[in-house]
């Protein structure tokens, strides 16, 4: 079973942060780091919660 499991890390989050985590996996992989280097690296880059969209100034 991986240790590493994208969509429950990023459950949740705006689409911006999604992808800019399922970016960040991926460079890591590209790197060679193993699996629970980059499970910890992930986890601290995400917020700790979900950030409120952005308002729109009228």
């Amino acid at each position: 079973m991986p240790l590493l499991d994208l969509d429950k890390i990023t459950a949740g989050l705006p689409k911006t942060w999604d992808g800019f985590l399922r970016d960040w996996d991926r460079s890591l992989r590209a790197g060679n780091y193993p699996e629970t280097t980059r499970y910890n690296y992930l986890l601290a880059g995400r917020p700790a919660r979900p950030l409120p969209e952005r308002e729109r100034d009228t």
